[in-house]
């Protein structure tokens, strides 16, 4: 088995919204934490993200993603390979600690759990934290629902669909947890022609086929709902608050989480 992050990076300049953040989300980042003047602790190497703030540390598990992603070091600006559960930050040093899509790259609760400790801890006093999520809806979609929406053009593009097939297909567990290969399992299930499904939607072979990166990975994601993710944050923050993260396709499931006053333990 593989980690398909270490490929990932490949495919970065194929997705596409809700995968990435949009401008709006960035401006929404901005003005929830007031970053212009703040030094940033970025969880990944989102290059959108990268942008944001006086100065900035990313922290991504995967070399890989850092050499094929990242813009490069400059006097105020740095990443590193780290651990997001082990962060290689001193306690209460951090201004603002910011990610896009986190909670879901972990894969299970525990791991969730040692996610906001590690934020928690690394927060000084006022700092606060923002996390674009992929919240699962409460009830669980059906795939034959799902399916009949993408043969009616009701679905906006190929990430939208990857997404609402690994929500539909996650186990209903406290982990909410998914192995990726299982999501391209579920969408060569539903569409074993991949030409017919690019001309019935217009969708490019290029973005269809980015599900590929998937194949063989032994990583999971997890995509719990709402009313899970933050009442799991309130055990380590004592203000979680949602933001509407702006009006791309499926941005009703994707809002930040914003984190404050982190509780020492």
């Amino acid at each position: 088995m593989t980690n398909h992050w270490d490929n990932y990076h490949r495919h970065w300049r194929l997705l596409d919204a809700p995968l990435r953040p949009t401008p709006e989300t960035i401006d929404i980042f901005e003005r929830e934490l007031s970053l212009a003047n703040a030094d940033v602790l970025l969880m990944g190497v989102t290059p959108e993200l990268a942008v944001l703030g006086r100065s900035m540390l990313a922290v991504d598990q995967s070399a890989a993603m850092i050499s094929g992603v990242w813009a490069g070091d400059n006097a105020s600006r740095r990443a590193m390979a780290g651990n997001w559960l082990d962060l290689p930050v001193a306690s209460a040093s951090t201004e603002a600690v910011i990610g896009d899509g986190c909670l879901s790259a972990v894969a299970s609760k525990a791991a969730r759990d040692r996610l906001h400790s590690e934020i928690a801890r690394v927060l000084n006093s006022g700092g606060r934290a923002a996390i674009r999520v992929f919240a699962a809806p409460e009830t669980t979609e059906d795939l034959a629902d799902i399916e009949a929406q993408v043969l009616a053009g009701a679905i906006e593009n190929f990430h939208v669909l990857k997404w609402r097939i690994a929500m539909a297909s996650t186990t209903r567990s406290p982990d909410f947890a998914i192995k990726v290969r299982a999501i391209r399992d579920a969408f060569d299930g539903l569409f074993p022609d991949r030409e017919a499904l690019a001309t019935r939607t217009g969708w490019s072979m290029a973005s269809i086929n980015t599900i590929d990166v998937y194949a063989g990975s032994d990583i999971s994601y997890s995509f719990a709902p709402l009313a899970v993710l933050v009442d799991e944050a309130s055990g380590w923050f004592g203000e979680v608050r949602v933001v509407p993260s702006g009006t791309y396709p499926l941005a009703e499931r994707c809002p930040l989480l914003v984190l404050e006053s982190p509780r020492r333990r």
